[in-house]
């Protein structure tokens, strides 16, 4: 570990441009008035540096010039420029205060906006691409930025543009005295800068490199003086050895951050020492161009003022670009993941969310077309027809599955067993059209899965798995998610919790606006088999016609189990239902049985069948049917 971290380099300076310019280009096309006026506030601000130092000037002029006038002659000469000076320090504090508001509003407004394109951008790709580690890492970076940080970016880039206004005030006001002083100033401002935003870079590299450091230091600091920690050192003879471990990590992080702080010193006397020398050098040349009477007094004040303040900025303006830079690589992160083009739509039952006026989405409204050449409504028979379907995961050498050939016929119970990874889930996402087959085709009373409009598919299909979402807010969003806001929607979520067997849930305080988890005040918690309820009751809400139970039930025991499956049962009638397991105790009910190795199908009929056949069913019932025997 070195406290440079790798030296410098340009191309981390354009990927700061190549992050922050699409971010506001995408901001600004949203929100082109608010987007107008918080970069008009540091413009002004930038403007005001002029007049003020102008006013500045004629007043020092006038009371130098003025020595031995009667005070209310030069009074009377001086009251234009009081005002004008008194006018632009007013209006600068005016602006400033209008500004702050500007600038919160403006940045939580962009927050907003970009975190929803990311969220939007996530939602609207198929589920396979999340099994793709490359984008969920780019996913994950750009959700991460997408918060607290890009307020940050907003806030640095806000603070770098006001005093880059301010400075080229102050380069103005510089050349009032000659090109040749508002050269130096330009030169001596640049060379300060880049040596301080070096150094504040190489700072923000060595605090980021010794987090880990200092979180392993603080971990045995913490366990050394552990009673537990104590008595394991003294039996084991190690006690030395902890306390060394944690003393050297500790004198190697002050050892770098002295040599940094070294580092630091030394630049700031470089700075100081080529500031001193701009400043002098300018002294100098205006003090023969006073000689000549090209220069009054009150231009060397304000050049000299200007100069100082200048200086200052040189060091202000590294924090944000320091900042900036180190954030180079997520801001571009961000700025790729929302180039990329959606899949499709982030469309629910009724459509994606539509955002409202204050961002928020309105359920069952749509925002855009889906981004599918499917368009073609599901068929009212309902018979699905897998045909030589393998699927194989993003990266992965062998396919989860082998050429399937299955079909499920209308108002079917269709049991899928097998061992963990035989490709039961895959096959089940496969029916909901959640993946998209590697090769072979998956059709809907004939018409390909491809060729069907997403959101109606969706609407024909509904499912419970294992991994359930367990939403904390009210009752009905649990239910009724994806439902149009409707008062018939009311009956059908409440007849969906009576089907689930969670109807007493309603009786809690606010009915179906009560809230569930901990999330919020007031908030009940639920059991996990309650949870599990709303789950089915989310399932029977949607009168879908294919239901998929994926392992439901694998984390109860046997007693909620047998509660749950009754009310599965009465979820069941009337649909296709494809149940997958590998509990066996239940398959039995099934119409059919498919059972399911490395991938492939290997065995098809009923228990009856399976069990006379002495094949992996059979095997699999036997060894768990022994198991509860004992």
């Amino acid at each position: 570990m070195n406290e440079r971290s790798g030296p410098l380099n340009t191309n981390s300076y354009a990927s700061i441009l190549r992050g922050v310019l699409p971010l506001f280009v995408r901001i600004w096309r949203d929100m082109p008035v608010l987007t107008a006026v918080w970069l008009a506030f540091p413009l002004l601000l930038g403007a005001l540096v002029v007049p003020a130092y102008a006013a500045q000037k004629q007043l020092i002029d006038l009371f130098v010039g003025g020595v031995g006038r009667d005070w209310r002659d030069l009074l009377e000469a001086a009251w234009p420029a009081l005002a004008w000076f008194t006018g632009a320090a007013l209006l600068r504090v005016v602006i400033t205060a209008w500004q702050n508001t500007a600038d919160c509003g403006f940045r939580n407004r962009a927050a907003l906006l970009v975190r929803t394109a990311v969220h939007e951008r996530a939602v609207g790709v198929p589920l396979e691409r999340m099994d793709d580690p490359g984008y969920y890492d780019r996913l994950q970076r750009a959700e991460s930025v997408a918060g607290e940080e890009l307020l940050g970016v907003l806030q640095n880039a806000f603070s770098l543009l006001r005093l880059l206004c301010e400075l080229l005030g102050l380069l103005a006001v510089a050349s009032i005295a000659g090109p040749v002083v508002g050269l130096v100033l330009a030169v001596v401002f640049s060379v300060s800068f880049l040596i301080r935003l070096e150094s504040d870079i190489v700072k923000r590299r060595l605090n980021r490199d010794l987090t880990t450091a200092g979180r392993q230091s603080d971990y045995l600091r913490e366990t050394i003086v552990l009673p537990e920690t104590v008595r394991d050192m003294r039996i084991a003879g190690s006690i030395g050895y902890l306390i060394g471990k944690w003393n050297g990590g500790m004198r190697q992080s002050l050892e770098l951050r002295g040599n940094a702080n070294r580092r630091e010193i030394r630049r700031g006397i470089v700075v100081s020492t080529v500031q001193i020398a701009g400043l002098f050098g300018t002294i100098a040349w205006m003090a023969t161009q006073m000689n000549a009477g090209g220069i009054t007094a009150g231009t060397l004040v304000i050049v000299l003022q200007a100069m100082r303040q200048a200086h200052g900025i040189s060091g202000r303006a590294a924090f944000p670009v320091g900042k900036m830079y180190i954030q180079s690589a997520k801001i571009v992160d961000l700025a790729e993941f929302l180039k990329e083009p959606p899949m499709m739509s982030p469309q629910g039952n009724s459509g994606p969310l539509r955002k409202g006026k204050n961002g928020a989405g309105k359920r069952g409204e749509r925002i855009s077309a889906p981004v599918s050449a499917g368009s073609v409504a599901p068929g009212e028979t309902g018979t699905i027809e897998l045909s030589d379907v393998s699927y194989t995961y993003y990266g992965a050498d062998e396919p989860a599955l082998r050429d399937i050939r299955l079909t499920l016929r209308p108002g079917e119970t269709v049991a899928i067993v097998g061992e963990n990874g035989a490709g039961k889930s895959t096959l089940a996402k496969l029916l909901l059209g959640l993946y998209r087959p590697t090769c072979g085709k998956i059709a809907w009373d004939g018409t390909d899965y491809g060729d069907l409009d997403p959101a109606l598919l969706r609407r024909s299909v509904s499912a419970v798995f294992q991994d359930f979402v367990r939403y904390e807010t009210t009752l009905r969003d649990n239910v009724g998610i994806g439902l149009p806001d409707e008062e018939s929607a009311d009956e059908s979520i409440r007849r969906a919790l009576r089907v689930a067997g969670a109807d007493r849930l309603e009786s809690m305080p606010g009915g179906l606006d009560a809230r569930v988890g901990l999330v919020s005040e007031g908030g009940r918690q639920l059991s996990g088999g309650q949870w599990q309820r709303l789950a089915i009751a989310r399932a029977a809400v949607r009168d879908a016609r294919l239901l998929v139970l994926d392992e439901p039930t694998a984390a109860l025991d046997p007693q909620h189990e047998t509660e749950l499956y009754r009310s599965f049962r009465e979820l069941a009638k009337g649909r296709t239902v494809l149940f997958v397991s590998h509990r066996l105790g239940w398959a039995r009910y099934a119409d059919r049985i498919v059972v399911l190795r490395d991938g492939r199908i290997v065995e098809e009929g009923s228990h009856g069948m399976l069990m006379a056949a002495g094949g992996d069913y059979a095997s699999m019932f036997r060894a768990q049917a022994e198991w509860y025997r004992g």
